[in-house]
């Protein structure tokens, strides 16, 4: 976890403030590069870990609740919000606690990344219109873009909601 000085909110009302705005650790505040700065082995590790995770969830989701080409792929349209969802929560998450130094990478970059594909979209569209099915491809775009937002919003208000209900005892 980054310093004091890099968990403050972009409001600039200091550590303590409760924005949903979290702002990565990882970044530079002061606009200084970090060209050349290669990560440690074990955040390697833990976004591999991550990665391998929710690249099985993502395959055992979809093999188990296949589509046919001509249908709306529902199974992946549900990991991909899904993954929006897990990344805002762990965004409040990582905002609000002190959690070891792995979780981001591992939850956030490797887990929710290999989860959540942008290709697996973009394939699945094109199968769709290949088969003449604009309209529903049309529907699988909006259906992801507009989902993903509004389960991102949902896992920022949900945890936002338990860390005001539940206070430190919601810090998982």
């Amino acid at each position: 976890m980054g310093s004091v000085r890099d968990r403050t909110d972009v409001r600039g009302d200091g550590p303590g403030a409760d924005d949903w705005r979290p702002v990565d650790p990882d970044v530079s505040l002061d606009g200084a590069p970090d060209a050349g700065r290669r990560p440690p082995l074990d955040i390697v590790v833990a976004v591999l870990a991550g990665g391998c995770l929710g690249g099985y969830a993502r395959y055992a989701v979809t093999t188990g609740w296949p589509s046919a080409p001509t249908a709306f792929p529902t199974a992946t349209l549900v990991v991909n919000l899904a993954g929006a969802f897990v990344l805002a929560a762990l965004m409040v998450v990582l905002r609000h606690s002190r959690l070891h130094r792995h979780v981001r990478p591992l939850v956030g970059t490797g887990f929710c990344g290999a989860l959540t594909t942008f290709s697996s979209v973009v394939v699945g569209t094109d199968e769709l219109l290949a088969h003449g099915r604009a309209t529903t491809a049309a529907a699988y775009l909006l259906a992801t873009i507009a989902g993903g937002l509004a389960a991102a919003a949902a896992g920022f208000a949900v945890t936002r909601a338990a860390y005001r209900a539940f206070g430190r005892a919601a810090a998982w």
